[in-house]
């Protein structure tokens, strides 16, 4: 018989909808490999307006060419932090209500969002399946790194408390970022450091990219773009969110230091609450070589534009936090455009000093960060092919097949 996953994850959107696909293909994955998968997720989709339930129903089940979904219906949030709050809850509570009338799973696949899902916990041990907890983002810890939240405020050592408490009743941890061991014994939470968490438990499964709907989807969904298709340009493409922790402005600083290279232009891809602010800055400071694109992109069209790009930039606002590593899902479709990257990271295990993919370092100022971006522009012909096929090959080690039978190896063979 068929061993059934339940892939909990609040904010899993359609496959139409979706730029953070790991959910997806595990489930996709793991179907083909002969398990029963099915994608638990909200109502409502990230950060938007939209949703899938507009009456009553509890729940809508929906089959999107071969993924199952169950969409549990969840308040509205858009912005407000209040409402996204209760929308969690909302989805977590009503889940105990869903298991009464659909398929026990033999496995359930939390994404974690410490400490509400924590209560996932329970359900797993009511239905006796175990419970792997897979962890793509360090919180709390991202939130004090980023100054979000004071080292003495209460709530930030009860958040520290959950999920040391989840963590150590997980059956199973996968982190995303290779550093999630050192992450634990640096909290003390090790059995070898006097806690309670055995790191035999404790694995790491990167995100990933899906070679095959890349090339495919490269060359069938095209934009039109005079930008794009300009082949005077170098063109420097930024891709993803644009808020705080983005640190979109430092960029902004890097491409006024190189504005007199006329052949030099960015491009960002990405939407987010500091995108106006960012839009200003480009008007009032008349930073001409700077484009903001669409807000939003389909992910089929993502392989196209990076195609197009002449170097990928991986921009983050600086923090302590990327010395526990990084799996970022543009990292990897960045690596499998077949383009050089340049970030202005320090990452502990970072693939982009593994293989030789172009530049990594946390840059002291924006001239700096400015001179790497124009060491990749001033590179000889075979010098910046070296990069761009070093790409192409270390993208081939986080093709998401590959990365679920990792998945399957490790968590599911009892």
């Amino acid at each position: 018989m068929n061993k059934t996953i339940w892939l909990i994850n609040a904010y899993a959107m359609p496959p139409n909808k979706e730029q953070r696909i790991q959910t997806i293909k595990r489930a996709e994955y793991l179907q083909k490999r002969g398990f029963e998968a099915f994608i638990i997720t909200g109502s409502n989709f990230h950060n938007s307006d939209e949703g899938i339930i507009s009456d009553n129903s509890l729940f809508v089940d929906i089959d999107y060419d071969g993924i199952n979904y169950i969409h549990v219906r969840t308040a509205k949030y858009k912005n407000s932090n209040l409402l996204r709050i209760y929308s969690l809850i909302q989805f977590y509570f009503k889940l105990f209500k869903i298991i009464k009338i659909k398929k026990k799973p033999d496995y359930i696949s939390l994404y974690a969002a410490i400490p509400f899902s924590n209560i996932v916990y329970f359900l797993a041990k009511k239905y006796k399946c175990k419970l792997i907890l897979d962890v793509v983002d360090l919180w709390p810890e991202s939130i004090l790194e980023l100054g979000l939240m004071s080292k003495f405020n209460p709530l930030l050592w009860l958040s520290y408390s959950a999920e040391k408490w989840m963590y150590q009743k997980a059956d199973l941890i996968v982190f995303s970022m290779e550093g999630g061991k050192d992450y634990i014994i640096e909290k003390k939470w090790d059995i070898n450091s006097g806690g309670k968490i055995d790191l035999r438990k404790v694995k790491y499964i990167n995100n990933g990219v899906d070679l095959y709907d890349f090339n495919l989807n490269k060359n069938k969904y095209k934009i039109q773009d005079i930008d794009l298709e300009d082949k005077n340009l170098f063109k420097v493409i930024y891709m993803g969110s644009i808020r705080l922790a983005n640190g979109v402005d430092l960029l902004l600083d890097a491409a006024k230091q190189i504005a007199h290279v006329k052949g030099i232009r960015f491009l960002i891809y990405g939407s987010g609450p500091e995108r106006i602010k960012i839009q200003n800055r480009i008007k009032s400071e008349a930073i001409d070589n700077v484009l903001l694109k669409q807000e939003w992109i389909e992910l089929k069209y993502v392989p196209y534009i990076l195609s197009k790009s002449s170097l990928n930039l991986l921009n983050y606002a600086k923090s302590k936090i990327w010395r526990f590593g990084g799996s970022q899902s543009k990292l990897f479709q960045y690596m499998a455009s077949g383009k050089p990257i340049v970030s202005n990271v320090e990452m502990s295990y970072c693939p982009i000093k593994k293989y030789n993919l172009g530049i990594s370092k946390e840059f002291n100022s924006a001239k700096e960060y400015s001179e790497a971006i124009f060491y990749i522009y001033s590179l000889n012909k075979e010098k910046y092919q070296e990069l761009c096929n070093n790409s192409v090959i270390a993208s081939r080690n986080y093709n998401y097949e590959e990365l679920t039978n990792k998945y399957i190896d490790n968590c599911l063979n009892d």
